[in-house]
């Protein structure tokens, strides 16, 4: 009994069209004994409305017919049929080549000559039913597709609108800026990061995830939160480094990475620093001399692959000259391919800083050699290139005070609290990161955030620099003296024993205004202060600028004891 029912429903309905009665009655027989339910008509009119009605799965038409010819009844049915395949086979007792052509020509899918052969016409039915069977079949295999695409898309407008608005573009419109940014499809495998630090500075990353599209873009949302983040809070470039290092080793499944390089420009853009792991060199051009003063090649892991105890984070600094030009590029431009899929390469890229081109015409004159060599051929990778120009007289105060604002704490209006540092707290912690987070959200305070950063910054710079460790500012007026200045820090910190520093800060809260009293004192030796004028003119040079910035911010500056103490009172009006 089931067997019959399927079978029912898997019976074919077979439309017979023919003037003459006998040829209908053997045609009918032929396929009802082979399965198939059978309908007739006698001229092309009569097949076009069975056609209409019962939508049969094959037909058989005969040419020559009163009323409507099979001509014109195929025409008329392929028409209605549309999309759906709807197989005819033409019967006929015409054997001329032109009239056989024209039954295809209107629609036709074969043809059988009288007198007919059980055989071939089941044959070709047979056929002809299971090609209408494929048809369908891909058909409604193509039409969910078409859904599930369409609903695709939607789902990755809406994400890329989210995505968008977490991995924003932050400060790459700073006019010292230019970059092209280039994805092969609507997700970037590439990440291209800026932000200005508290100081005024900016840091900058460049990431290149595993892979192209939605899956290499989603490790870039947890990267992009976490560098504005730790920027906002004064984070140097190795603790940024860390932290990203830190999350994608714990999200990321073994098989995919992060190439990346983060780097920090001073306030002045005279000092760069850098940390590189995977990416293709960075180029550092000298807008002087017109050539390449450095090429960095990578010398660590990609971030993601070992933990941050096998993390090397050694950094690059260097003392770049105004106008210097830095460029960071992901490999989508060496890999750029040309119509005969030979690579763009390291050679071409390097030659276009050869040609002594002034530094304002470098990165378009780039980005033209690429475009040149490349063609007509379409992008194979995701395509990244920046150029930050090493002069600060091209920004606006406006934008070097792009800080982004947080909602303030309840915290009270009057308090104090201390902190002692000794060695292992100099290198492990961002002390002046902390206490500007931690301050700022005072009701109030958030607006003057850069002004205790450079604050906290300088007086705990100096107490660790100049108390603690006993270096000389006036080392970064020698050639390359920020450089040694740097260095000669690294290895006092390593090779220190003891010493101190600790940080008291006092908060009180008037009526109309607010006070925020600072005191560092260090452990060092102190230095004879009576003669310290705190001169903004000292500003302009290479050592000592940090103390008279410090004095123009604040109500009151004073050394204290040995001079190996500072206080400083940083006083605001409150909102109305």
């Amino acid at each position: 009994m089931g067997n019959s029912i399927e079978n029912d429903h898997l019976r074919k309905l077979a439309l017979v069209v023919d003037d003459d009665a006998v040829n209908r009655m053997i045609l009918e027989g032929m396929l009802s004994d082979s399965g198939y339910d059978v309908i007739t008509a006698e001229n092309g009119q009569q097949a076009i409305q069975q056609y209409v009605d019962h939508q049969p799965d094959v037909i058989l038409m005969d040419i020559m017919m009163p009323v409507m010819d099979g001509y014109q009844a195929t025409q008329q049915i392929k028409t209605l049929a549309g999309e759906r395949f709807v197989p005819i086979i033409f019967l006929t007792a015409v054997t001329d080549e032109d009239e056989l052509a024209r039954c295809v020509r209107v629609g036709g899918d074969d043809f059988l000559t009288k007198p007919y052969s059980k055989v071939i016409i089941m044959a070709k039915v047979e056929a002809m039913t299971r090609m209408s069977d494929l048809y369908a079949t891909t058909k409604r295999q193509r039409d969910e597709i078409d859904i599930h695409n369409e609903q695709m898309l939607a789902e990755q407008k809406v994400a890329k609108k989210i995505y968008s608005r977490v991995v924003h573009e932050g400060c790459l419109d700073t006019p010292n800026l230019k970059y092209i940014l280039s994805p092969l499809s609507i997700f970037n495998g590439d990440l291209l990061l800026a932000a200005c630090t508290p100081s005024g500075g900016l840091n900058i990353l460049l990431g290149d995830a595993t892979g192209h599209g939605l899956p290499a873009a989603i490790g870039a949302v947890p990267v992009s939160d976490l560098f504005y983040e730790l920027t906002e809070n004064g984070a140097t470039v190795d603790e940024i480094v860390l932290e990203i290092n830190s999350k994608l080793k714990n999200i990321l499944p073994p098989e995919f990475f992060f190439c990346a390089c983060v780097c920090n420009f001073s306030n002045d853009y005279r000092l760069f620093t850098m940390w590189h792991g995977g990416l293709p060199d960075v180029l550092i051009y000298s807008a002087e001399n017109k050539k390449l003063k450095h090429v960095v090649r990578s010398t660590n892991f990609p971030l993601g692959v070992v933990d941050n105890v096998q993390l090397k984070t050694d950094v690059h600094i260097f003392d770049l000259s105004k106008g210097d030009r830095v460029y960071l590029y992901s490999d989508g431009i060496t890999e750029a391919k040309n119509k005969e899929r030979e690579e763009f390469g390291e050679e071409r890229l390097l030659s276009c800083f050869e040609k002594g081109k002034s530094a304002d015409d470098l990165f378009d004159d780039i980005l033209e050699t690429v475009n040149d060599f490349r063609g007509d051929e379409e992008q194979s990778d995701d395509l990244t290139l920046l150029e930050i120009n090493a002069d600060v007289n091209v920004l606006n105060d406006e934008l070097l005070e792009k800080v982004v604002s947080t909602a303030t704490l309840p915290y009270p209006s009057n308090w104090n609290m201390n902190m002692m540092l000794n060695k292992r707290d100099f290198i492990e912690t961002n002390p002046v990161s902390i206490l500007t987070k931690f301050t700022t959200q005072v009701d109030g305070l958030m607006q003057h955030r850069e002004n205790i950063f450079i604050v906290l910054s300088e007086l705990y710079n100096n107490a660790l620099d100049h108390g603690v460790l006993g270096l000389d500012s006036k080392l970064k007026s020698e050639p390359d003296g920020f450089l040694t200045y740097i260095t000669l820090r690294q290895e006092r910190l390593t090779d220190l024993t003891d010493g101190h520093i600790v940080i008291s800060l006092e908060h009180k809260m008037g009526d109309n205004q607010g006070e925020l009293i600072i005191n560092i004192a260090d452990s060092g030796a102190g230095f004879d202060y009576g003669k310290q004028t705190f001169l903004m003119e000292n500003n302009m040079d290479n050592s000592g600028r940090g103390m008279p910035l410090v004095k123009s911010l604040c109500k009151e500056l004073e050394y204290l004891g040995e001079g190996n103490q500072v206080r400083a009172t940083y006083q605001w009006k409150k909102s109305s």
